[in-house]
């Protein structure tokens, strides 16, 4: 792409962390992550952008989806970011020893995932059926690793200390956040609100489904001290295998995020009616909670018919745009 000459692509580990095995020697906990980075040849960005994978994925997701196709990487490069793209620990090249954190799940199966493309695929977004045999969906499950088992709270811990960890080595840095990697982007910029100017959660797990406790006023040392309340069932939702995602709220009066509250927040939502709900579900859990949230409905917006795989669907670049456009903005 012009414009998007690469001065230089490396890589880091954060939080590489050491056991003893009796018997055997010292070993990796595989609790560490890793961090790829790119620097365009002509930055115009003072600050960074740091891509957060969802499911049970990799950084390469914003790549590209394997086809030669521009990723989110190539377009923020050719905008002038300089670019940070993670592998959350578990995933990725952090595949952890489960001798050391526990069992994983079965592989993720096609089925559960082809409704997240079909949205696309219908709304001419995707280029393939987006079902069982589609070339690209194929290519999308490769990339994907069993879900980490095991204690979610400590699972989150561990992505709470590793951004935490890549924040104070790189500085300020835009969080942009997709699917999973939602919780990764709430603990962050909930540790660490001076390092992150603006949180963007593209269809990311919200803040209310998180198994440890953010900053809260008054404060909790657990969930269960917030009393979260189940929302009503959407019964006119075909959930499918998102059923399990908590849908809660705080009971009022609803205590505050004094840390979020500092933190620019936008969520970017698309037409897949289940994540168009857990977003409003989102929304409605921060604002309750004194922050502020840029409701970014991409059909108000003039871009119609994509899925909640949009940052590999067709017209990545111009979804890109649009975020970016809000980030740039906020910091002028």
């Amino acid at each position: 792409m012009a414009g998007a000459l690469i001065a230089e692509h490396n890589y880091f580990w954060v939080g590489v962390e050491r056991t003893e095995l009796p018997g055997i020697g010292t070993a990796t906990t595989g609790e560490q992550m890793f961090v790829s980075y790119y620097v365009p040849a002509e930055p115009r960005r003072e600050v960074p952008i740091v891509f957060v994978h969802g499911g049970g994925g990799q950084g390469v997701a914003f790549l590209g989806r394997g086809d030669g196709s521009p990723g989110w990487l190539h377009h923020a490069l050719a905008a002038g970011y300089t670019v940070y793209i993670v592998d959350r620990p578990g995933y990725g090249r952090n595949p952890p020893h489960p001798k050391l954190v526990g069992e994983m799940s079965h592989p993720t199966p096609h089925e559960a995932m082809t409704p997240l493309f079909k949205v696309a695929a219908a709304g001419g977004r995707w280029p393939g059926s987006g079902d069982v045999g589609d070339p690209l969906v194929d290519a999308f499950m490769a990339q994907q690793r069993p879900m980490r088992g095991g204690n979610g709270a400590h699972a989150q811990d561990v992505t709470r200390r590793r951004a935490v960890e890549l924040l104070e080595r790189i500085g300020p840095a835009i969080v942009i956040t997709h699917s999973a990697g939602g919780p990764f982007g709430w603990l962050a910029a909930d540790a660490a609100p001076e390092l992150v100017p603006a949180l963007v959660s593209v269809e990311g797990i919200g803040p209310g489904t998180l198994a440890i406790p953010l900053t809260y006023d008054p404060p909790v040392a657990s969930v269960e001290e917030l009393g979260l309340i189940a929302l009503a069932e959407e019964s006119d939702i075909d959930w499918g295998p998102l059923a399990g995602v908590p849908r809660r709220a705080q009971p009022k009066p609803a205590r505050r995020l004094p840390n979020l509250a500092r933190v620019a927040i936008a969520v970017v939502t698309t037409e897949d009616p289940r994540f168009a709900q857990l977003n409003r579900d989102a929304i409605a859990y921060l604002r309750e909670a004194g922050c502020t949230v840029e409701d970014i409905v991409l059909r108000e917006r003039g871009i119609s018919g994509n899925g909640h795989m949009v940052p590999i669907e067709d017209n990545n670049g111009e979804v890109l745009a649009l975020i970016l456009e809000w980030v740039e903005r906020l910091l002028a």
